[in-house]
């Protein structure tokens, strides 16, 4: 062996070894040691890509998203063909908000095939993140076909294919991919919820004894618990089985309430400061907000018909939807942190700081937030259900936006929100006394704003949607200044992804038998209704 062939090798299996040991850190989580030895790499072997990626992805960690992208922008210029180098960097753009260079990343990726499972997975991820639905579904297929049958990562990539075929409307294609999912993991708890959402189950075919035996074999995790008691609570009611199924509803609710920190009296004091702090005076002040017109708001309680709403909007040829933005609240929490040095410490005190804010600035630094996902038509729909907190600093804000509230029978949209198992948020919903609570103090801030904001929202019932879609889209569409298309009542037909948790029901038309829902559990529900009506709310 010649001494420089010698002398390379040598260098490699150093590069290597060191290589190996910066991950080591960066895998036990020793960021001091991690820093440390991803420096002391980079300036021994600054011609590796290896070790820059090492390095940003310690960053992107550590949410240094600045240093990440610097070093990954080094790992590129080394290595410019490593497409797993592209993916880290519209990870890290996306993580900054740079939706648009992140976007032209993927659409450059996707353009590939790859031989490579993780890559394939890791690219369908972002994808999903960016919206780009059918290309998400095309790479997650090519992750489940070059990866080894035996592979537990098989049954998340079928779950992972399921989710993006269901927000497509693809429903007998997300089944067969959960089925799959449960087949190779039937540990898989979360799958059982999803397959259970897809379809109204009938007494001829369900999973209810399938569900059984998941709970008989024993789940020790309080959520995986909760998943399979809603799962099976959902399917009774379908085949009419209503005090078995509110029997397994309040299982899993109360095995998801009982490990979850929460005190409805927090949320109770803030909208109560809300009410307070948002007063009459405040909107009869000269304040100046930006001018823009595009953002319709539809918001409310969740489960109360919110998505029904916005398939009809969307149907116009000037609407676009965005689905559940959390932009406008994450803007108003940027802007409140330039007023101030110290975070405020209480709840109450954030919503006394919002009305210094720059509202003009807030509502730019919104629309600007939303984009590239807006901006390709007139107007676009904003569907996050609690921005009802924020309808004052929305109309300060963006004085032309529209802002539609949707309402539903008290009941009937207590019931919904009661059986819904949700993967983030509405801690209120898992206790029916918090649940009747949250509701009294939500609906009391509601009869604010339509004091306070008079002929700003626009408020529409679900009930009456259902009874009459045409008479009540026609109102929707002249309250957005829009003129009137008859596509807006064929809403079943809208291709569009929805991403929320009736993104199986609502691609089936208008149906009433959500309607009463709530009747079949009267007894059970009682002490709720009492509440509701303790508080003037009419329940009949």
């Amino acid at each position: 062996m010649s001494s420089v062939k010698a002398h390379n090798q040598n260098q490699n299996q150093t590069l290597e070894s060191n290589l190996d040991q910066v991950w080591h850190y960066i895998n036990q989580q020793d960021v001091v040691n991690a820093k440390a030895y991803s420096q002391q790499f980079n300036q021994q072997f600054p011609n590796s890509s290896d070790g820059w990626f090492a390095t940003s992805f310690l960053a992107f960690q550590l949410r240094d998203l600045k240093q990440a992208l610097t070093c990954i922008n080094k790992a590129i210029s080394i290595a410019p063909e490593k497409a797993r180098w592209q993916l880290h960097k519209a990870h890290t753009l996306l993580l900054q908000g740079k939706t648009v260079q992140a976007l032209a990343i993927t659409d450059e990726l996707s353009k590939n095939t790859y031989q490579d499972a993780d890559l394939c997975a890791e690219l369908a991820l972002i994808l999903n993140k960016l919206s780009c639905f059918e290309h998400a579904v095309s790479f997650y297929l090519m992750a489940v076909n070059l990866t080894n049958k035996s592979d537990p990562k098989l049954a998340q990539l079928y779950f992972n294919v399921a989710s993006v075929q269901r927000f497509l409307g693809d429903i007998d294609a997300a089944e067969h991919s959960l089925n799959k999912a449960i087949e190779i993991n039937p540990r898989d708890y979360e799958a059982y919820l999803l397959r259970s959402s897809l379809r109204n189950q009938s007494k001829d075919k369900n999973h209810v004894n399938e569900l059984k035996k998941a709970l008989v074999a024993g789940i020790n995790q309080p959520i995986h618990k909760a998943q399979v008691c809603f799962a099976m609570a959902k399917e009774l009611e379908d085949i009419g089985s209503y005090q078995q199924s509110f029997e397994y509803l309040q299982q899993g609710a109360n095995s998801r309430r009982l490990h979850m920190r929460y005190d409805v009296n927090n949320d109770i004091a803030t909208i109560d400061s809300i009410i307070k702090t948002f007063d009459s005076a405040t909107f009869n002040q000269e304040r100046v907000g930006t001018d823009n017109n595009e953002a319709i708001f539809i918001l409310g309680l969740p489960r109360t018909g919110s998505t029904l709403v916005e398939r009809i909007l969307s149907q116009h040829s000037d609407v676009e939807s965005a689905g559940e933005l959390n932009n406008f609240a994450t803007q108003m929490m940027a802007q409140c942190q330039t007023l101030t040095t110290e975070a405020p410490k209480t709840k109450l005190a954030l919503v006394e700081l919002t009305k210094q804010l720059n509202f003009a600035e807030l509502g730019k630094s919104y629309i600007a937030s939303t984009r590239p996902e807006t901006g390709k038509s007139k107007h676009f729909i904003d569907k996050l259900p609690l921005n009802s907190l924020y309808v004052g600093l929305i109309h300060l804000a963006l004085p032309n936006a529209k802002i539609v509230y949707v309402d539903r029978h008290p009941m009937d949209a207590c019931y919904a929100i009661y059986k819904q198992l949700f993967t983030n948020g509405y801690p209120f919903s898992y206790d029916l006394t918090e649940l009747a609570r949250y509701y009294i103090a939500h609906h009391k801030l509601m009869a604010h704003w339509r004091k306070t904001l008079p002929d700003i929202i626009y408020d529409i019932s679900y009930e009456k949607v259902v009874n009459n879609v045409e008479l009540e889209a026609q109102g929707l569409i002249e309250y957005c200044d829009l003129d009137w298309q008859s596509d807006c009542v064929n809403f079943q037909s809208n291709r569009a992804a929805s991403t929320t948790a009736s993104a199986s029901q609502v691609r089936q038309g208008i149906y009433k038998s959500s309607k009463d829902k709530w009747r079949n559990y009267e007894k059970q529900l009682a002490p709720l209704k009492q509440l509701l009506e303790q508080a003037g709310i009419c329940c009949d």
